[in-house]
């Protein structure tokens, strides 16, 4: 199959949809702003009088810049959702097979064509049919994340 102009952003978007645990943005922008919030309960700012200055409204604001700067991050993770919504159970079976499968470990030579052999064998289906199913779910992904698609 052509290599696609998005093919290796979005199947790293995937992955990391997995990764994240399959959670929705909100949920993980929550869990953010909770682990900022942990991390930083510790810390003492003292204000320009030497006072001590109110704690939560920074963590609070700390936690916000922390999100910001994660938008992309999630924008995918909403994008993927949305993918995921749109695809037949055959077709979620081959993404979570490929795509989801140890996604926290770095791809090795032939493991997505390794991995498509084991869709299409648990599946099943032929070996270019899930092929065709993950390009699928890449081209939504590129429309659903506003991506441009050569």
């Amino acid at each position: 199959m052509r290599k696609d102009n998005i093919r290796d952003y979005a199947t790293e978007a995937f992955r990391y949809y997995a990764v994240c645990g399959r959670k929705t943005s909100g949920e993980l922008m929550q869990e953010v702003k909770d682990i900022i919030y942990e991390q930083t309960k510790q810390e003492v700012i003292r204000g320009g009088s030497g006072g001590y200055s109110d704690n939560t409204a920074y963590f609070a604001m700390k936690a916000d810049d922390e999100v910001l700067d994660m938008e992309a991050e999630f924008l995918d993770i909403i994008a993927v959702g949305k993918t995921m919504k749109q695809l037949t159970p055959e077709q979620i079976k081959a993404v979570e097979i490929v795509y989801f499968t140890d996604a926290d470990k770095e791809l090795t030579r032939n493991d997505i064509s390794q991995r498509v052999h084991k869709a299409a064998m648990s599946i099943p289906a032929e070996e270019r049919t899930v092929y065709r199913w993950l390009g699928k779910a890449r081209r939504i992904f590129a429309r659903e994340r506003c991506l441009r698609i050569i």
